[in-house]
Order: C-alpha cells, then sequence, then structure tokens
C-alpha cells in the first residue's frame, strides 16, 4: 500500500514539473513573439504604410478612442434620435412618419416592420412634451458631441486651446450643424417617396452626401480648436470620415434588417433600441479612428515633402 502511494505521489509529481515547463516555455515564446513584434513596430519609420497605422494606434490610444467612441455614440443616440423623431413627425404631421420612412427604406419585412413600429410609434397626446424633452435632452447630452469631437482633435493633434474661451457655444453651434444634416435626412427620406421617385435616385444622392459630410468634418475640427489646424490637417481625415460612414449607410441597406432581428431575438423590443445604438457605435468609432489618423498621414506628408 505504502509503495503504491509512493509511486502516485512520484507520477503527480512528474505530472506538475511537466506542467510547469509547459507553461514556462508557453511565456517564453509568448515574451518572444511580443518583443519581436514591439522591435519590428520600432524599426517602421513614419513615412511607410505601416508606420502610418502605427502611428494612428499611438494617436486612438492616446485620445482613449474606445472610450470616446462610446461617448460620442451615448450622445447621439439619448440627442439627436428623439430629436429625429420628433423633427419628422412635425414636419409630416403623422405618428410613426420615421417608422414608416425607415420600414420602406431598407425593406423590411412584415415581421421585422412590426418591431421597428412597435418602438418608435407613439401617439400624438403629448407632442408639447416630447418636443420639450427633446429639446431638453439636446442642451443636456447633444452638446456632448462638439465637446467629444473636440478632445479627441486636440488630443490626436495635441493641441493647447484658449483657456478664456467659452467651448460651450461653440459645441452648440456644432450640434446645430448636424440638426441641420438631420433635417436634410428628413426631407430626403419624406418628398422623395411623395414625388414618386425610384430607389435609385437615393443612391445617386451619395455623392452629395458624401460632398456633405466631408464638408462638414472639415469646418468641425477647425472650428472646434480654434482655427489652429489647417484645411490640409482635416481634408484627409473629413474624406475618411466621410467615406466610412458612406460605406456603413450603403451596408446598412442590406444587413439592418437581420441586425434588428439578430437582437430582437433574444431582447425582443429592446433589441431593436440595441441594434440602432451598437450599428451608431460603429458610425462612431469610424469618426475617431479617422480622426486619430489624420495626425499620422500629417507627418508623413512632411516627412515626404522634405
Amino acid at each position: 500500500m505504502l509503495c503504491g502511494r509512493e509511486a502516485l505521489g512520484s507520477l503527480v509529481n512528474v505530472g506538475k514539473q511537466r506542467t510547469r515547463r509547459v507553461v514556462r516555455g508557453s511565456q517564453r515564446r509568448v515574451a518572444a513573439a511580443t518583443r519581436r513584434g514591439q522591435e519590428w513596430a520600432e524599426r517602421q519609420t513614419p513615412e511607410t504604410a505601416p508606420g502610418v497605422a502605427i502611428e494612428a494606434w499611438r494617436h486612438y490610444r492616446a485620445v482613449d478612442g474606445p472610450l470616446q467612441s462610446a461617448l460620442l455614440t451615448l450622445y447621439v443616440f439619448v440627442a439627436v434620435i428623439p430629436a429625429l423623431i420628433v423633427m419628422e413627425e412635425w414636419i409630416e404631421r403623422r405618428p410613426g412618419a420615421l417608422a414608416s420612412h425607415i420600414v420602406r427604406h431598407f425593406h423590411f419585412s412584415a415581421d421585422t416592420a412590426t418591431l421597428i413600429r412597435s418602438v418608435l410609434v407613439h401617439g400624438r397626446a403629448h407632442e408639447l412634451q416630447t418636443a420639450v424633452i427633446a429639446i431638453v435632452g439636446a442642451l443636456a447630452f447633444g452638446i456632448g458631441f462638439g465637446r467629444v469631437l473636440q478632445v479627441v482633435h486636440v488630443r490626436a493633434w495635441g493641441l493647447t486651446l484658449p483657456r478664456h474661451r467659452l467651448k460651450e457655444v461653440r459645441h452648440v453651434v456644432v450640434l446645430m450643424a448636424v440638426y441641420a444634416l438631420l433635417l436634410v435626412l428628413v426631407l430626403q427620406l419624406g418628398e422623395l417617396p411623395a414625388l414618386g421617385a425610384p430607389g435609385w435616385v437615393g443612391f445617386a444622392l451619395v455623392p452629395v452626401w458624401v460632398a456633405l459630410l466631408v464638408a462638414f468634418f472639415t469646418w468641425a475640427p477647425r472650428y472646434l480648436t480654434y482655427g489652429k489646424l489647417s484645411y490640409r490637417d482635416v481634408l484627409p481625415c473629413a474624406v475618411l470620415t466621410a467615406g466610412g460612414l458612406i460605406v456603413l449607410m450603403v451596408a446598412s441597406r442590406y444587413l439592418m434588417e437581420w441586425w434588428v432581428n439578430w437582437y430582437a431575438l433574444d431582447y425582443g423590443g429592446f433589441g431593436v433600441v440595441m441594434s440602432i445604438f451598437f450599428w451608431m457605435a460603429f458610425s462612431s468609432t469610424v469618426i475617431v479612428w479617422a480622426a486619430s489618423l489624420a495626425p499620422a498621414l500629417a507627418e508623413r506628408r512632411e516627412l515626404r515633402g522634405s
């Protein structure tokens, strides 16, 4: 009996030693791979494509990209979406106008359309209160949109803004510009079907939206940084942002129904809210990533020019 216990104990010790050797070997391999990756990254110069990508990642971490993307999504979701609903229904004077346009735009099936209407359609019994809530939400949270854009560009470029300026005024102006873009979108969603325009007209307007988005994301960073950035600095960021947002807009026509149903499968009506929120998170990530990439592109341009 004693010999059997000793043999078992010996086997256990052998097993533990082998496990330790495997773990130590894995740790050494991971450390070596990490070291090689860091050495490779340090060898990349800023004028090369890998160097630009590495610098963009460093800027993204410097601005705390995931946090800023989440804040941008939250501010848009809380302030802009209610305003969009109110704006749509005040223009068309009927409940559910926005939901109807969404269903028609994305060609939702009957089941998905029912889900969308169950979340976005409401009556007009408290029309004034709804408008007041949207205005209060815009004032309380909407100005955060401009604040996040300002923080991202200031940190990415390493700028110092004048302290005596009233920054909140500029945040409000940027929010009003966002609402102006939303108004154009609402008019497009409402007027094109009313005029009986064919579906290809929406795609034909894509260049117009590209121009509007490029103009906005060229103007907003310069305005929020008090002109410390030149047009040449922010134009690549604006083009990348506009391109990314347009890609998401086009992709949503084909993926949105699956996206909504996937969330609704487990969360029901709340899944519609979650699907909208996380799709907007993609857009926010594009905005923050493009802003992080702009300084790296500017550095490459200067190095190549010299």
